[in-house]
């Protein structure tokens, strides 16, 4: 039964002002048509206005109207709330999967919340995360501990978001330095994530980076990168290093594995569970001198690691993912 028809429901995708925002929803969705489902996605861009929220339930009743579909897909919890009113006022009994990957269930004190708004505050409750897992027909999680932090007992199944292995492959570091016009002399170290996300570490990095002393260091920081120029600079680089206070399943740690490149990062998430014993990837504690410790390893490895294979042995290629996908969906409708 691959003609199933999907609607996804999402307030994570990419946009113009924001177009690293959400891209692996974008890219299962794509997967997932590339299998032969069609898709239709409603994106909530609660980034712009919360209000959008509530006019959501517009634009799911005219969906639910106008085309039958055999399931709902959610990803995140915000999004169950309009898709329940909407269902409740069509009576359409449709079945509703979320795939949970909200990483802040992690969160610990050392993010404050005394800046932020009520609305912002929210992300961080338990309670409403909790209320909306039991309004689901199925949850598929990134992280097995997500949903065992939320005490939730329903059905579910881990599965973590694929990376897309076509586009994230290793290339030549030299052809890459140049093309990207960086210093040939220096070992590279890249922070793909913005340095002004206090919750990826960039402080610390700069620390251990210091306590390193080494003249021969280039630092690259991202944040502004198109998502398809990232594998370059990974390539370009002998170690990519992030270091997250919370996380539930990172993309950036699979898609540095895809390219090959050795990498550091803290232990969260589902990172030790997704590099294990891989050559030339390493966890380190959040702290500038166990960071600096495993740069001076990564160093050793002259720029390559193993890390493509364990990513195809997980089967987190986004066809593979996709595969499970389906599954997921045939196993709820009884079609299997």
């Amino acid at each position: 039964m691959n003609n199933m028809k999907v609607l996804v429901v999402t307030n994570m995708y990419p946009t113009r002002k924001s177009p690293f925002y959400g891209i692996f929803v974008q890219e299962q969705v794509e997967s997932l048509r590339k299998e032969g489902i069609f898709i239709d996605v409603v994106f909530i861009n609660g980034r712009e206005n919360r209000l959008n929220y509530f006019y959501s339930v517009i634009t799911l009743l005219k969906k639910l109207g106008s085309d039958r579909f055999d399931i709902i897909h959610a990803h995140h919890t915000y999004c169950i709330y309009p898709i329940a009113i909407a269902k409740a006022i069509t009576g359409i009994k449709i079945p509703l999967i979320l795939t949970f990957h909200e990483g802040e269930v992690h969160k610990t004190n050392e993010i404050g919340m005394e800046n932020m708004d009520f609305i912002k505050r929210l992300v961080f409750s338990k309670r409403i995360k909790r209320l909306s897992l039991s309004m689901v027909d199925m949850v598929i999680t990134v992280q097995k501990e997500l949903i065992r932090e939320l005490n939730f007992n329903g059905q579910y199944v881990v599965l973590p978001c694929g990376v897309d292995l076509d586009l994230f492959q290793q290339m030549d570091k030299e052809w890459c330095r140049r093309m990207l016009n960086l210093p040939h002399d220096k070992k590279i170290v890249f922070f793909p994530a913005s340095p002004g996300n206090k919750q990826k570490g960039f402080d610390i990095l700069k620390e251990a980076l210091l306590l390193l002393g080494r003249k021969d260091v280039h630092l690259l920081t991202g944040g502004n990168i198109l998502h398809e120029d990232m594998p370059y600079y990974m390539c370009a680089s002998d170690v990519v290093v992030q270091l997250s206070i919370w996380e539930a399943s990172p993309m950036v740690l699979k898609e540095n594995m895809a390219v090959n490149v050795p990498l550091v990062f803290t232990d969260t998430g589902d990172v030790k569970l997704t590099i294990e014993n891989t050559e030339g990837c390493f966890l380190c504690d959040r702290n500038a001198l166990s960071v600096a410790l495993k740069l001076q390893d990564a160093f050793q490895c002259n720029g390559n690691s193993s890390g493509r294979m364990r990513i195809v042995e997980k089967g987190l290629g986004l066809s593979d993912v996709a595969t499970k996908i389906i599954k997921v969906y045939k196993n709820l409708l009884g079609t299997n």
